[in-house]
């Protein structure tokens, strides 16, 4: 399974779920793709990074899943890996709405599981946000559709550092109408507007979960957005935090299929009303346990060992296409140099 990162999106995804299965199966992880014998047969998972070429000529015989993840930043992406996706055995995502996109009929759905636990302490009056800061230009445009939440105290994470470098952008793509943030530096806070964001970390994280009233979560339905897992909304339910989202959040039509309660701010009222704070915790984690997850990725190993191993005539005529496509771009990149 790999390739290996030290990434810690790479652990959740992956490796602390292949851990729980080291003692019932062997499992191997790899770094670089090269490390796998040409004469391997068995399965490899591989997780968000696409291989080279070089690796379905030399490792025809493994049967491959792939993972994407968040791999696939558009459309026009997929549509350029359609050939390479074609010599996967098995393609499994984290969002379902990645489907539409993937000619494929092997198609699967897998689930993060639920980190970062916490038993709940009294609420204090307030509410918290966190992401990377791709999504803040989404928070600030959802804050100045929604005034009420401007009167509330809140607590927002994120990468600091990363936010100090791009707050001019991120001010920028942000800004609604007449909407203007005044931005304050500090050692530690970034204020944009009267909004404060405050270095993540899992002690700060932990805190947020065991002390808010309730969550926001909010994401464009912008491509790279709108195929993201719902793994934030997955977690608050684990945790108990109530979780309201914009309308087109994808987390909204998933989450509700399993007959959790998930709300959008057409719904919010603050304080919260009874069945608002109703517990979803007991579900929530037994649904997106570890083990749980585990379990997934056993099926869809066993799907993939079931089903009909692509014929060598038919892998290598993909890979035969492949190949002339990657000399044609080869020749016409050198022609147009020459000119």
């Amino acid at each position: 399974m790999g390739p290996e990162s030290d990434k810690p999106s790479f652990s959740w995804v992956s490796k602390d779920i292949f851990d729980t299965l080291k003692d019932e199966y062997n499992v191997i992880y790899f770094r670089a793709f090269k490390e796998i014998p040409k004469s391997f047969d068995g399965l490899v998972f591989i997780i968000k990074e696409m291989p080279p070429l070089s690796f379905f000529v030399n490792n025809w015989k493994s049967r491959k899943i792939y993972i994407p993840v968040d791999f696939f930043k558009s459309e026009k992406h997929i549509n350029d890996a359609s050939l390479l996706l074609k010599l996967f055995d098995r393609i499994a995502v984290h969002n379902d709405l990645l489907k539409r996109f993937i000619d494929s009929e092997n198609v699967s759905n897998v689930d993060h599981y639920v980190k970062y636990l916490v038993e709940r302490k009294e609420p204090q009056n307030r509410y918290m946000w966190l992401g990377v800061v791709d999504y803040i230009p989404d928070l600030l445009r959802n804050l100045s559709k929604y005034p009420v939440l401007s009167q509330i105290p809140h607590v927002f994470l994120t990468d600091l550092d990363h936010l100090k470098k791009s707050f001019h952008s991120v001010v920028a793509e942000g800004e609604v109408g007449h909407n203007v943030y005044d931005v304050d530096v500090t050692e530690d806070k970034v204020f944009i507007g009267n909004y404060c964001f405050e270095q993540w970390s899992e002690s700060s994280q932990r805190a947020a979960f065991e002390r808010s009233a309730f969550a926001v979560d909010f994401k464009s339905d912008r491509f790279y957005h709108s195929t993201k897992p719902p793994t934030k909304v997955q977690v608050y339910l684990a945790n108990d935090v109530p979780v309201f989202v914009n309308d087109e959040h994808y987390a909204v039509e998933y989450i509700r299929q399993f007959g959790f309660d998930c709300y959008t701010m057409s719904d919010f009222v603050f304080p919260l009303t009874n069945e608002m704070l109703t517990s979803q915790s007991t579900k929530a984690r037994q649904m997106w346990s570890l083990e749980s997850i585990a379990q997934q990725y056993v099926n869809l190993a066993n799907q993939t060992l079931s089903q009909t191993r692509k014929s060598y005539f038919g892998y290598g005529s993909i890979v035969f296409s492949l190949m002339v496509k990657k000399l044609v771009k080869l020749i016409q990149s050198s022609w147009n140099k020459s000119q």
